[in-house]
């Protein structure tokens, strides 16, 4: 018996997810309580996606993975979403935003790597945070310092396709600071996945 990780109720054995995912983590219905709108934007010239607004409900079960620790619901996020966006991104090495060390440990995961971990790409933990500084702690308009903040290491990234991750978007300042880090070691492209983003006001 296969149970969804939100509601705990059995998933269909004959649904179509659960043919194509005999280890399905989310249910239909709890998969379109996010209402996924799987949208493109941009950052400059750099093309980006997200599958779903950052609303009540996705805000609710992010708090609950990454605030309550519960690393259960790592799967959840994606996982209507894993074949389209394994073909889609085939080839790329994937760079997560970064989190501070202490809230790693704390929380005892990194829970960008844990929630694109399912896509099953190569990952490359290269940005890191120097202070543990978060953007909710920051006003709208000292959050562009996040980039004073953060560092490569002395990776190989040239000529690869590079797909930067993050579980928000919201003034877009991380995003931003870890495309110009990755400018600077030549890579063939870059692109950027989200799993939400707020919406534009």
């Amino acid at each position: 018996m296969n149970l969804c990780k939100i509601c705990f109720k059995e998933i269909e054995e004959d649904s179509f997810h659960s043919f194509l995912f005999k280890d399905a983590k989310i249910c239909h219905s709890c998969f379109l309580k996010f209402k996924p709108v799987l949208r493109k934007f941009k950052v400059g010239e750099v093309s980006c996606y997200h599958l779903y607004f950052y609303d009540e409900e996705v805000q609710k079960q992010v708090y609950q993975f990454k605030g309550c620790f519960d690393i259960e619901l790592a799967g959840v996020f994606l996982d209507y979403f894993r074949t389209y966006l394994r073909l889609k991104y085939f080839g790329y090495v994937l760079i997560p935003a970064p989190s501070s060390k202490e809230a790693d440990e704390e929380r005892g995961f990194n829970h960008v790597i844990e929630m694109f971990e399912p896509l099953g790409l190569k990952m490359i933990q290269c940005i890191h945070k120097t202070k543990n500084i978060k953007q909710s702690d920051l006003k709208a308009n000292e959050r562009h310092k996040i980039k004073e903040h953060l560092t490569i290491d002395n990776v190989n990234l040239t000529k690869k396709k590079v797909l930067i991750v993050d579980d928000v978007y919201t003034t877009g300042s991380t995003v931003k600071a870890m495309i110009d880090l990755v400018k600077t070691k030549n890579p063939k492209k870059i692109k950027v996945l989200v799993m939400s983003k707020t919406k534009d006001l």
